[in-house]
């Protein structure tokens, strides 16, 4: 606890001479998240917050009475909020609710770190949200035809191979993007058939290698003069000539919003469409929920519902029933 910073929850004012730039703490609360797009996040939207009420230091931020700290954030994140003009509801309630929980989390740091009394977003109600995931879907047969165009190609180029290999593994380990580039050579083991794979949180998640997949990495491996660590390195890089690095997760997306578009007749998807398509397939396929978060690395059932949004009438309990009469 650094005490000569304590807040007086009679005065409002941080104790002590030294004065503490804000960024410098908001530097040291998101060195405590693991993700590098966690880190990216709450930066920007802590920052935001004290541009927008003009504190740049724990000093200005202490001498602001509590109550008006607490009108000046609800402002805020009621300027960042869209509303239907003529429903008037949020047109962009995740967007705010993901700035107010990075808010809460900061001051909740500071509450721990600095002494300061209380979260000014303690009495802060959400803006509800539909609890099924807006991701774009892919059935069944669209992943088939974008596995196919991409494997007509894998023979024409290094490039054309890593990117067929790169959707597989978005289609077939449900990886998300930071998992695919992070894979490495080494956490590959042939011997069992794995892939030993770096997922968000900052843990490890071990996926089984079905034969075909594992095939056509060692062909991969061995056709090329693989001068990296990395399953999904650059070919060639003009600018530094480094090739030992991953590949930039920008390249995997703009990769499969082209291929999608170009095969399944202009739909709008997303490398996350792979994983919530694969939630979707698994679930036809009538596997557990277990098996699911196996592979996918969810902490829970429920976010395995989120990703499921499947039509409910078609998929329903009801029509087993009906046996009944």
């Amino acid at each position: 606890m650094k005490n000569d910073l304590i807040l007086s929850t009679e005065t409002t004012v941080i104790e002590g001479s030294r004065v503490i730039d804000i960024n410098d703490v908001i530097d040291e609360f998101v060195n405590t998240k693991r993700s590098i797009n966690t880190k990216r996040a709450y930066t920007r939207d802590i920052a935001n917050l004290f541009d927008a009420i003009s504190v740049t230091s724990l000093n200005d931020l202490g001498k602001v009475p509590f109550f008006e700290l607490v009108k000046q954030i609800q402002d805020y994140l009621e300027r960042a909020t869209r509303y239907d003009k003529e429903t008037t509801r949020p047109l962009n309630p995740k967007t705010v609710n993901r700035k107010a929980y990075s808010i809460s989390s900061f001051f909740k740091f500071l509450i721990h770190a600095y002494g300061y009394p209380k979260n000014p977003l303690d009495q802060y109600q959400a803006h509800k949200t539909e609890r099924r995931s807006t991701t774009t879907s892919l059935t069944r047969s669209e992943v088939i035809d974008v596995l196919k165009y991409m494997s007509q190609r894998r023979k024409t180029s290094q490039t054309a191979f890593r990117d067929y290999l790169a959707i597989c593994c978005l289609s077939i380990l449900a990886l998300r993007r930071n998992e695919l580039v992070g894979l490495k050579w080494a956490d590959i083991d042939e011997g069992v058939s794995s892939a030993n794979v770096f997922q968000k949180g900052g843990s490890y998640k071990l996926l089984p290698l079905p034969k075909n997949l594992l095939d056509q990495l060692i062909e991969y491996k061995k056709n090329y003069n693989h001068l990296s660590d990395y399953v999904f390195a650059p070919v060639r890089n003009n600018a530094t000539k480094k090739l030992n690095k991953p590949l930039n997760t920008t390249y995997i997306y703009s990769l499969v919003k082209k291929v999608v578009s170009k095969v399944v007749d202009g739909k709008n998807a997303t490398p996350h469409s792979f994983r919530k398509s694969f939630i979707e397939m698994a679930l036809n396929n009538q596997e557990d929920f277990i098996s699911i978060i196996n592979a996918t690395g969810h902490s829970t059932v429920e976010m395995v519902k989120y990703y499921d949004t499947r039509d409910t009438l078609q998929n329903n309990a009801v029509h087993a029933m009906s046996k009944l009469i």
